[in-house]
């Protein structure tokens, strides 16, 4: 009896041991534990008033842009479009949200306009950039204004992270220009629980 006892606590630590040494994916931070994002609300790019809320039920990938940016966003979204086409069957129904760092020049229909050629099924979000940088730091995702050369010609500098927030509205991971197929997986298995 003791020697069994002994014997499955064994494995027991052996299992604990390998999962807790498991590497985490390629450019990939894991919430651990997952984390609450508090709700929010701003306007799509068909003008109507959506909550993060609205999405539960489903995983959202999350990018944090705006429609003037030359260097990140392209580069961001192509991943994203990417991703949608190539593991379709892996993202299931996770939705896929842009929301606009630059909500003074990002109207809903500059929103629309910019995301249409992409893909038909990604989200634009746009509100008041003070609203804005408060959903932002609920992330940790960082955006500020660069100073104007000329009026209305000014930029927005800000991180390239997607963000992975789970069906029930959990930030779940964050991903630094991750390959392709570890977002694929790890979306996956956030969606599955497997």
């Amino acid at each position: 009896m003791f020697t069994r006892l002994l014997t499955s606590l064994i494995a027991l630590l052996a299992s604990a041991a390998a999962t807790a040494a498991a590497p985490a994916p390629e450019r990939t931070l894991l919430a651990e534990p997952p984390r609450a994002v508090a709700d929010f609300q701003l306007t799509d790019q068909s003008g109507k008033t959506v909550k993060l809320s609205d999405f539960r039920g489903a995983p959202v990938l999350m990018f944090f842009g705006f429609t003037h940016c030359s260097s990140v966003c392209p580069a961001a979204l192509h991943q994203l479009r990417e991703l949608e086409r190539a593991h379709r069957a892996d993202l299931g129904k996770t939705r896929i949200v842009i929301v606009s760092v630059d909500g003074e020049r990002d109207t809903p229909a500059a929103m629309g306009a910019w995301l249409k050629p992409l893909s038909p099924n990604f989200i634009g979000l746009t509100g008041a950039p003070a609203r804005v940088h408060n959903i932002a730091a609920d992330f940790s995702a960082a955006f500020f204004r660069q100073p104007a050369t000329k009026p209305g010609e000014y930029q927005v500098e800000h991180n390239s992270q997607i963000f992975l927030v789970d069906a029930q509205g959990k930030l779940r991971a964050t991903f630094f220009n991750a390959p392709l197929a570890t977002m694929a997986q790890v979306t996956r298995k956030i969606a599955t629980g497997n």
